[in-house]
């Protein structure tokens, strides 16, 4: 597998400044592959010291599964669990919750350990979190600490800043929407007649007080106007409601039924087997609109949501960010045939965007590189901690550095493109016609192309011996991204290199041959077709009846 550029840059951060300073935190978004990026720093610093014993700690056991089978996948490393009733430290990482390991008599048999990552650190300052890290670092000292989150920032006051020195990478939302793998955000701010009130709102333990914004929001008049707005900008699809109250979000599911739309509320204290019943269902479609009380904004990955639908005010930006971040998945069309999703609709009735920006104004280019000689990093003057040079706010404190707005171009809807994911591919994309509306690279271990069908791009891969998959359908970005994420799960580093120094080989007579056989015109040009070139055109030539086959297949499910 070859991790993203970022994912890359991420994993380096992790082992230069854990080898520094003993500790960091890596912040990087939804979507961005965090268990990928904790697996490959896992891997390689098994390869650096054979005596490398990881612990990872997470609070949840759905967490416990799904990191123990990518990160186990991408190391190559043996694991075990220590959870409930399973008690194994044999394995080279363990995977263990927190709430078994807060206990001090299922702390005896731990080991020395080496490493110890925990995932969604934002939970690190709780006192469950803190006794493991003590017993850790009691039994070694210089045991190296690795921390990932999406939204470090905490609402409840306590600092981070015990735990973790500094922020070793943090990349922002914007960046992933842009390279097409997060789809794109489309925001409405609606104001509800309330603005006036909301803004009177106290905020209380690090919120703004929701009972208060209950009283201003829950109002009968109020989400009856919230569903015409929804059934005027998003009646086709699903939906999550944000809101102040369980009570609120009883009544805006209710408002809904009243108006004949399928709408359920999920709650913190509903059982773990009703609740993911529930979704199941909203993810079949069964239920269109869920509406909660901040318990789907961790955790829950849903690729169908369409719509966000604020309904609260959000002191917070992680909080705005982490809410909105549930609708930008990608779908997968294997899994969801004749679902398209290329965006998700913000419908902010809280003035939430107002307050922090809607997230399109985050979907920039990348930071200028640091200059030749500089200093990578910079220290926040409110709290101390190291961060990485171009950060806009502190992960710690929430101390804003001002900034140059000429430091930052956002991208408009034409350069948004492409070209920079091109750029950044292991692997080289060869454009099959003139019109560039199809293309295609190669790896050993199978090929992926994108095709356009006049409206939508669809992304398809072929692994080695086995039937074509859809990968993606939706925009061009998004397409290739599904393309160049398949490539790099199925090759490896070496691979995309050798199959790049074929550019600078010309195409072999045997190669020749068969593209005249296979219908390919040579031209004068194609005289300096590469060899890596004309094995996409053959790949192509080869497969096209079953990529046309795919193309058409999918065509007809979205038209359904």
């Amino acid at each position: 597998m070859i991790p993203r550029d970022y994912q890359r840059a991420a994993v380096d951060a992790a082992h230069n400044r854990t080898a520094e300073n003993g500790n960091t935190m890596l912040v990087l978004p939804t979507g961005a592959g965090k268990t990928a990026i904790a697996g490959f720093y896992v891997g390689e610093q098994a390869e650096r010291d054979r005596n490398a014993k990881v612990l990872v700690l997470q609070h949840t056991d759905e967490l416990i599964e799904q990191n123990r089978s990518a990160m186990g996948h991408i190391s190559g490393l043996n694991t075990s669990v220590v959870k409930a009733e399973q008690d194994c430290w044999d394995g080279r990482v363990v995977f263990g919750s927190v709430q078994t390991l807060a206990r001090v008599n299922r702390r005896e048999a731990m080991p020395t350990i080496s490493h110890l990552i925990i995932d969604e650190c934002h939970r690190a300052a709780a006192t469950s979190y803190q006794s493991v890290i003590e017993h850790v670092r009691g039994l070694n000292p210089k045991a190296k600490l690795l921390g990932l989150s999406a939204t470090p920032g905490r609402g409840d006051g306590q600092s981070l800043r015990k735990t973790f020195s500094n922020v070793g990478y943090h990349l922002r939302i914007g960046t992933l929407i842009a390279r097409g793998l997060l789809v794109r955000p489309r925001t409405y701010t609606i104001d509800l007649g309330v603005e006036d009130e909301l803004s009177g709102i106290n905020s209380t333990a690090g919120d703004f007080d929701m009972r208060q914004a209950d009283k201003v929001l829950n109002r009968t008049v109020l989400n009856e106007t919230v569903v015409e707005h929804w059934k005027d900008k998003a009646a086709d699809r699903r939906t999550i409601f944000f809101c102040s109250t369980v009570a609120h979000a009883e009544a805006v599911a209710e408002a809904f039924r009243a108006d004949g739309v399928s709408a359920e509320t999920i709650t913190g204290d509903m059982a773990a087997g009703a609740r993911a019943d529930l979704i199941s269902r909203f993810d079949r479609g069964e239920v269109q609109v869920l509406a909660n009380c901040m318990v789907l904004t961790e955790g829950f990955d849903s690729q169908p949501v369409g719509c966000i639908g604020i309904l609260r005010p959000m002191l917070h930006k992680g909080t705005f960010i982490q809410s909105v971040g549930r609708g930008l998945r990608r779908v997968d069309p294997e899994r969801y045939p004749g679902m398209i999703k290329t965006d998700c609709i913000v419908l902010d009735f809280a003035g939430a965007a107002m307050r922090h920006g809607s997230l399109e104004q985050d979907i920039g280019l990348e930071d200028e590189d640091t200059p030749t000689g500089a200093q990578p990093w910079k220290t926040c003057p409110s709290c101390e901690a190291e961060l990485p040079l171009g950060a806009s706010i502190c992960d710690f404190c929430g101390h804003i550095f001002t900034r140059d707005t000429g430091e930052k171009r956002l991208l408009t809807a034409f350069e948004m493109t492409e070209i920079d994911l091109l750029d950044r591919s292991p692997f080289s994309w060869v454009a099959l016609h003139e019109d560039e509306q199809a293309l295609m690279a190669s790896g050993f271990q199978g090929w992926a192309g994108v095709f356009h069908d006049g409206t939508l791009w669809y992304a398809l891969g072929r692994p080695k011996g086995k039937a074509i998959r859809t990968l993606a359908v939706g925009t061009r970005v998004q397409a290739l991204a599904a393309a160049d994420d398949f490539l790099r799960e199925t090759e490896t580093s070496n691979a995309s290199a050798k199959s790049k120094r074929w550019l600078n080989d010309p195409a072999t007579l045997r190669q020749i041959e068969l593209l005249t056989r296979a219908g390919f015109e040579i031209s004068g040009m194609d005289f300096g077709l590469s060899k890596y070139a004309a094995n996409c055109h053959l790949n192509f030539r080869w497969n096209r009846a079953g990529i046309r086959s795919a193309v058409m297949r999918d065509l007809a499910r979205n038209a359904a």
